[in-house]
């Protein structure tokens, strides 16, 4: 086996965000929407996570500092075990936690499957856990003073509520209102996210507005951030690479929303630290510091320091010496350095300065085992149980757990999991740490009881050393569908050319595709990507092969590891829905894909229990034909389509397909059936509006295939509506006969 002795001097390790000294360093000077527009470009695009994990980072984020086995239910303050998460109430006074939508998802409409799920509806920064109770009490309420008592099963809170305000207990009112003005600050607009605006009064579901602006800057100032909420944001910030500026600098609240000026007699032009901190050394810090003031001078300066933003408790009065500087005692290794330096001039004046910086860990001077060493070309490592070193390119990066890979040949990528480091694609990565064989029986594999494809991993690494990023992944290993899923493919980069899918999504998001040498399943991966594949459809896959519950399988990344492939199969019908207006009889065929209007011939097309008229192509959507018949004998019919091609020249050839018509769109006595209402506009884009002619009435919304999607009780009068999904629906109210939608993407 080979070994290789490296030397390396200085890595990052767990700390891959960190709030550098420059972090808001474009916003000095600035104020009103100046300063609105760079905050908002320097906290927009975070790294997204899917909703399942956010509940990881509020278990960290909002960790009891008493007790870390708990974490503090924001408006009723309890501390309970974190992971007693659950969508129903465990008892009266202490039920389970669920998560919060500090700005309520309806104010915007990003709930989970609308156009705004990712980044909007995960972002942690807007997430607080929540007693079950509490949560179901707040709804969509906006915030602001007064109303009544709120009980929390049978015990009484701080909080108060009325039929359209809440106002949490004074202990995070601050919280609250920072979290609100956060948002108004992050999402405005543009990249498909809505443009969320704070009013000054209550406001109307579904507009992206909440209130009462007012009453949320008076919570901000009479509650400034501690270090609880402190803390929070930079466990955020680590996952996210994003920070709620009004936590780091409450004054910038004052800058845009009250229009005070954004200067101050005090100027911290420039602060210098060492390019990097060596830990067990002690360092220099150094600010250079003026005063525009009548006495111009600077009569103190302090710093203020700690491993953490929300423990600043060791203090330096700093000396003069052409500059103002501090000798910093030797810190830890793989630790951050936060400080605060506070500038007082001869008026009493006084200025902070925020800064950060990343103490690497020891100096890695190892022996790296290569990956292909480690999984020893057999199912089982040969180093199970042993600690090695070893080093690779991050190909896939999944919430708290990632693929590295070295080289481009079997056997040459290996599992991280449950990682206290967040490293992304294309970073070159040392990993420490004990290597296991984990099986899904919930138990570590002894080498022979596993009972499936066991995985290869690094569970809980002692160190991540992150040497540099953005380097070019490993090119991947072209396979074909049948012998992707291997032992000698785990933790590797594959790709496979044309590949029909064959299975939709089923258990645990795992899809099917065979190009023709055999199965492979595709996993949709919540924290990488999730995929809707069509039946018949050819892709080109690229992935990283893992087992998860005893089956292999293929992880999707990102959006680019799903291509169209090249189109080789005939098209076919995939479903049907029948209409009916006066005496005049549609079926309605959905191909799977577009299909070549010159096979649309009566003489192409034979039919049971009725007869063709006419077969036209629908100017919406490319993949469907309208079929008008007449002599109607039976709702169910047989059709034989003998040639049909796609615009790819492929041609299928004596198509059969059912058409059962035998429901509520199938009406024998049509006479008895007319509108009671108008809809406008039609075709639309989700939102339209109703004219119902008649007092009370209930409509009742159907989909191509007949299914009830929704009813609503609706007054005579004109309302609008939204759909959210793109399709074609049918409406009717009672008796009343059945009106098209179409809603477009």
């Amino acid at each position: 086996m080979k070994k290789i002795i490296l030397s390396i001097t200085i890595f990052l390790n767990y700390f891959c965000w960190a709030q550098p000294n420059t972090y808001y360093e474009s916003c000095i000077g600035l104020t009103g929407e100046e300063l609105r527009l760079e905050l908002h470009n320097i906290i927009k695009d975070h790294t997204s996570f899917s909703y399942t994990t956010t509940k990881t980072i509020l278990r960290e984020a909002d960790e009891d500092p008493n007790n870390d086995n708990n974490i503090i239910l924001v408006y009723s303050g309890n501390s309970i075990d974190k992971y007693d998460f659950a969508s129903t109430v465990g008892s009266e006074v202490n039920d389970f936690w669920n998560r919060e939508h500090v700005w309520p998802k309806s104010h915007g409409d990003f709930d989970a499957g609308d156009p705004f799920e990712v980044p909007l509806f995960t972002d942690a920064h807007n997430l607080k856990p929540v007693d079950y109770s509490m949560n179901n009490l707040i709804g969509d309420k906006d915030f602001d003073n007064g109303g009544d008592i709120v009980y929390n099963g049978i015990n009484e809170t701080t909080c108060l509520s009325t039929s359209s305000t809440f106002e949490p207990r004074d202990e995070v009112k601050g919280d609250i209102a920072r979290i609100i003005l956060y948002m108004d600050i992050r999402y405005e607009g543009g990249d498909n996210e809505p443009n969320l605006v704070i009013m000054d009064d209550l406001t109307t579901y579904p507009y992206p507005q909440i209130g009462v602006l007012s009453t949320l800057l008076e919570w901000h100032s009479m509650d400034p951030p501690d270090a609880f909420e402190k803390r929070r944001n930079d466990i955020i910030f680590e996952w996210q690479g994003n920070r709620n500026p009004f936590i780091d600098y409450p004054e910038f609240v004052d800058f845009i929303y009250n229009n005070q000026s954004n200067t101050n007699s005090i100027e911290f032009t420039q602060v210098i630290l060492p390019e990097t901190i060596n830990g067990e050394e002690e360092f220099n810090i150094t600010a250079y510091i003026s005063s525009q003031t009548n006495c111009g001078s600077i009569e103190s300066v302090e710093i203020n320091y700690g491993n953490s933003w929300y423990n600043l408790n060791n203090t330096i009065t700093m000396n003069y010496e052409n500059n103002w500087y501090a000798i910093i005692p030797e810190q830890d290794y793989n630790s951050m350095f936060c400080y605060t330096i506070t500038a007082i001039d001869c008026t009493g004046n006084s200025n902070v300065f925020y800064g950060s910086s990343i103490i690497p860990p020891f100096p890695f001077e190892g022996v790296i085992t290569p990956i292909i060493d480690i999984q020893g070309q057999t199912e089982f490592s040969p180093y199970e149980g042993q600690t090695v070193n070893t080093t690779g390119i991050v190909t896939g990066a999944f919430a708290n757990s990632f693929y590295i890979q070295d080289g481009a040949e079997p056997w040459s990528g290996i599992y991280i999991y449950s990682s206290g480091a967040l490293p992304a694609m294309g970073d070159s990565v040392i990993v420490s740490g004990e290597i296991s064989e984990f099986c899904w029986n919930g138990s570590p594999c002894d080498c022979s009881s596993c009972g499936g494809a066991g995985v290869t991993e690094f569970y809980q690494p002692e160190n991540i050393y992150i040497i540099s990023n953005d380097n070019p992944l490993p090119e991947p290993i072209v396979v074909s569908s049948g012998e992707a899923l291997s032992e000698e493919y785990e933790g590797v980069l594959i790709y496979m050319e044309d590949v029909e899918c064959t299975a939709l999504p089923g258990g645990f998001g795992v899809w099917q595709v065979n190009d023709g040498s055999g199965n492979c399943g595709i996993h949709n991966t919540p924290d990488g990507f999730e995929f809707n594949p069509q039946i018949g459809e050819i892709y080109n896959i690229t992935g990283i092969v893992t087992s998860t519950f005893n089956e292999w399988k293929v992880d999707l990344r990102i959006p680019s590891d799903v291509e169209t492939g090249a189109d080789t199969a005939a098209p076919f019908v995939m479903t049907h829905a029948c209409y009916q207006v006066d005496n005049n009889y549609y079926v309605y065929l959905y191909f799977n894909e577009e299909i070549n209007e010159e096979y649309l011939t009566i003489n192409n097309f034979l039919i049971t229990n009725a007869t063709i008229q006419n077969i036209t192509s629908d100017i919406f959507d490319p993949t469907k034909i309208t079929l008008t018949l007449s002599d109607i004998l039976d709702p169910t019919m047989g059709l034989i389509i003998y040639e049909m091609a796609d615009l790819n020249g492929n041609v299928g050839s004596n198509l059969t397909y059912s058409i059962d018509c035998n429901n509520e769109f199938w009406t024998e006595d049509i006479n008895e059936y007319k509108y009671n209402f108008s809809i406008y506009p039609n075709p639309n884009n989700g939102f339209f509006n109703i004219d119902i002619y008649e007092t009370e009435n209930t409509l009742y919304i159907y989909n191509v295939n007949g299914v009830k999607v929704n009813s609503i009780e609706l007054s005579m009068g004109t309302h609008t509506l939204h759909l959210n999904n793109p399709g074609f629906y049918y409406l009717t109210t009672d008796k009343y006969r059945y009106m098209p939608l179409i809603i477009e993407n």
